[in-house]
């Protein structure tokens, strides 16, 4: 497999893996680090409940963890295989990136809804 194909294969994978890992942690209501600027302190805890806290920190830490896992299994996964992608595999990946950042996008955007 050439380089760029690694390369575009790694990036893909860290880009699903960047948008699966956002759009979790906020369904299922994982730990991540929340800062309240009130008490000046950074915690460890479930997502905030009032509006004078800020989870968004704790969500871009899950995403760029499972970003660099994600990649990094895929760029070992890709220098096993020995002949060139074809194109249609490509195109398949690069689609799936674009969906899961709109699906991640749309359902974050969705949870800031005022219903």
């Amino acid at each position: 497999m050439p380089s760029w194909q690694r390369t575009y294969v790694a990036a893909c994978c860290a880009v699903i893996g960047f948008a699966a890992a956002y759009a979790l942690c906020e369904y299922g209501g994982w730990s991540r680090a929340i800062y309240s600027p009130l008490e000046g302190r950074v915690r460890m805890d479930r997502p905030p409940i009032g509006a004078e806290e800020v989870g968004y920190m704790g969500l871009v830490a899950w995403g760029t963890g499972a970003a660099l896992v994600s990649g990094l299994l895929a760029w070992g996964a890709a220098r096993t295989i020995n002949r060139p992608l074809s194109d249609r595999w490509l195109r398949i990946l690069g689609g799936w990136a674009i969906t899961a950042v709109i699906l991640a996008g749309t359902f974050h955007t969705w949870n800031l809804w005022p219903f």
